[in-house]
């Protein structure tokens, strides 16, 4: 036997030797494998064979913004046994939380629940969000915002963070807990930190018993009529209540806008609206103002849903802007409706008409209706309601001797307003059918 047929042979044996090592190594993890693999059912998808931590559908659904968001809420002191008559102080909890849907006042339900996890470790979904009315044992009225409703807690906390973004501070001592807001104290707890409060039926008061001058809720609420004040307190909750009965003098900046061109006259097809929202939308310009925003915007662009008569106002530098402000205004409604934009309406203008525009109309399937040239009242839905963010928008800045470069702020807050207000062709508020 030669040497190098004797280092041939060994090392053929040392590479069979290997192979056969690496083949047992691997027979022998899927065999440890298969001894430990999870052979139940995941909680998410519903499929054996893996946990709901290792689901991969439910990471590619999380990515896509499908399942509730994980928050870093806490909330120390819940757990999902708790008294439901209680409301307890949380130094520890992120925000208010309480599963007595009675208690609010008013409520906004979230697109996406807010997970939060509590003191048992459990983890509950957050699924509205509004404000709650506490009547308290000496007759103290206390309102607390931005408080999370959660049906699965039993329950209710106060947020010591929550009341401290709001300048509130807690006095903690061996018995009690103090808050105070300045040099008044707002409430106080005993025992383990448990708020007493008088009952349910009192919540809705508690918010309302504060009144206000007519004056002072007039030029609130954009200048609008006692009339449409009277409406509103039949149609929505947490509206101020007044203190005084109006009486006929009518304030300066009502007067001030009191010249107004007359109304367009409503043809019968105009008065007719479409069945649902996003059906049809109208769109108008206004501008350029004869004063510049801080910002540089000269310009605004309204558009108004037919169904609701819900509006949105955009600023602009350029008109050729429309386009983009467009395209923003139909992502935000089309996502915050779950419905298409069907038709636009609008007049000749240069920036509704451009090849840009009617492309992208052509390909999202929105057919565009133009009024004929210089007939403004086929487009009056819009051309009203510009009408009517001037009117509100000037009374607010005349009222408060605000100078007139803030134009876009108070038209911004009178579309804000006349969305939550009544108008004479819904039964409901802009804002409540919408959303």
């Amino acid at each position: 036997m030669t040497l190098a047929y004797a280092i041939q042979a060994l090392s053929g044996v040392d590479a069979s030797d290997e192979s056969s090592s690496a083949q047992q190594k691997a027979f022998m993890a899927k065999k440890c494998y298969d001894k430990h693999r999870f052979n139940g059912k995941c909680f998410y998808c519903k499929k054996t064979g893996h946990k709901e931590t290792e689901c991969r559908k439910k990471k590619a659904d999380e990515e896509r913004g499908l399942v509730a968001r994980e928050t870093s809420d806490y909330a120390f002191t819940a757990t999902s046994a708790m008294g439901k008559t209680e409301w307890l102080v949380d130094s520890g909890a992120s925000s208010h939380m309480t599963s007595v849907r009675d208690k609010f006042v008013s409520m906004k339900e979230l697109k996406t629940p807010v997970r939060t996890t509590i003191a048992d470790g459990k983890k509950v979904d957050a699924v509205a969000m509004g404000t709650v009315g506490l009547k308290l044992m000496d007759g103290t009225s206390v309102t607390l915002s931005d408080v999370l409703y959660i049906p699965e807690v039993e329950g209710s906390l106060i947020s010591v963070a929550k009341l401290a973004e709001k300048d509130v501070v807690a006095q903690f001592s061996k018995d009690k807990c103090v808050f105070r807001y300045g040099d008044a104290t707002v409430m106080r707890c005993g025992n383990v930190y448990k708020l007493k409060t008088v009952g349910d039926e009192v919540c809705h008061a508690a918010t309302t018993s504060r009144k206000e001058p007519w004056a002072v809720v007039h030029a609130r609420l954009g200048h609008i009529p006692y009339k449409c004040y009277e409406q509103l307190l039949t149609m929505a909750d947490g509206v101020p209540r007044i203190a005084d009965a109006p009486s006929d003098h009518v304030c300066a900046g009502c007067c001030m806008d009191n010249m107004r061109e007359d109304n367009f006259s409503r043809s019968p097809e105009k008065t007719v609206k479409s069945a649902g929202v996003l059906d049809l939308i109208h769109s108008d310009v206004m501008g350029p103002m004869q004063t510049k925003t801080p910002g540089g915007c000269a310009y605004a662009v309204t558009f108004i849903d037919d169904f609701s008569r819900h509006v949105t106002v955009h600023f602009t530098k350029k008109k050729s802007e429309v386009l983009e402000k467009f395209k923003m205004f139909k992502a935000d409604m089309e996502n915050a409706t779950g419905r298409k934009i069907k038709r636009l309406r609008s007049d000749n203008g240069g920036e509704y008409t451009g090849r840009l525009f009617k492309e992208y109309l052509s390909k999202q399937g929105i057919r565009h209706e133009k009024t004929v040239p210089y007939t403004p009242q086929q487009n009056g839905l819009a051309e009203r309601m510009n009408r009517s963010f001037v009117e509100m928008a000037r009374c607010m800045l005349y009222h408060e001797g605000i100078d007139k470069k803030w134009w876009a702020e108070a038209v911004n807050t009178s579309a804000w307003i006349i969305n939550r207000i009544p108008n004479t062709m819904t039964v409901k508020t802009p804002y409540e059918i919408v959303y």
